[in-house]
């Protein structure tokens, strides 16, 4: 390889947009930090026991979100060769996501129940579900399109930041755990004593959403189609649930599935 064409890579790598390398890596700080007391710094803080089926949920998340910085650090690197070759692991996530999280969910009541917890949580464990249906549903759509969409890099990139987003809820909740938000419950492994997992986690998710939108004002004076779809679907998560998982209808799907 001759010297201009190194010297133009190496440019090319340098005037990458580092907007997507960030938020990669801080999504999956975000996840680093909300499930360390319960998986990665277990011996450390010494949670209640869980089931293997909840670690293997942190797990499965935890490895989704660090390919995601990987490759994002790849792309701004400019080592494409690399990163085309592991984009294909992102096929395997569009199975072990769902099975995952929705396997984890289904065994949610019957946990809770054990614990002597499950009447006082019923419209959590509602809301909960539908979140999670729902976050689900646009990782698979966001994700499946971004590998669909793997030679238009502009939509590429931003279809599987939001696919990583709308995945975030579980990790995000266990922030509000830590002290430092007024938890006063010691157990990391139990939902925060300020009850704000849900709506700490729709809140983080609400951020890296108005990150995206003013990234694209800002950067292109207008939001790519991408980013538009992007939030919409998102925000409609957020408006949604409320009207689904208190309903009728909404109520007898949860219960009749657990």
């Amino acid at each position: 390889m001759s010297s201009t064409a190194i010297h133009v890579t190496g440019v090319r790598g340098m005037n990458r947009d580092r907007f997507y390398l960030g938020t990669a890596w801080t999504l999956l700080l975000v996840v680093i930090v909300g499930f360390t007391p319960t998986l990665f710094g277990r011996a450390i803080f010494k949670p209640s026991p869980v089931p293997g089926y909840l670690i293997l949920h942190g797990a499965t998340i935890t490895a989704w979100f660090t390919l995601v910085a990987i490759q994002a650090s790849l792309v701004a690197g400019s080592n494409l060769k690399l990163h085309k070759t592991l984009g294909w692991l992102s096929l395997a996530f569009l199975v072990l996501i769902p099975l995952a999280g929705m396997g984890t969910q289904l065994a949610m009541p019957r946990r809770l129940e054990s614990l002597g917890a499950l009447e006082p949580l019923r419209p959590l464990v509602e809301n909960i579900f539908w979140l999670n249906v729902i976050a689900v549903i646009q990782f698979v759509a966001f994700v499946g399109l971004a590998v669909i969409k793997r030679r238009d890099s502009e939509t590429h990139k931003r279809l599987m930041l939001w696919g990583s987003i709308a995945i975030i809820l579980p990790a995000a909740a266990r922030l509000s755990r830590w002290p430092i938000f007024g938890n006063t419950n010691s157990d990391f492994g139990q939902p925060s004593s300020t009850g704000l997992d849900v709506g700490f986690a729709l809140g983080v998710l609400g951020v890296f959403v108005l990150a995206m939108i003013v990234h694209d004002l800002v950067k292109r004076g207008r939001l790519h189609k991408a980013t538009l779809y992007g939030a919409i679907a998102q925000v409609g998560l957020v408006l949604l649930v409320p009207q689904v998982a208190p309903s009728a209808w909404g109520k007898s799907v949860v219960w009749g599935l657990m």
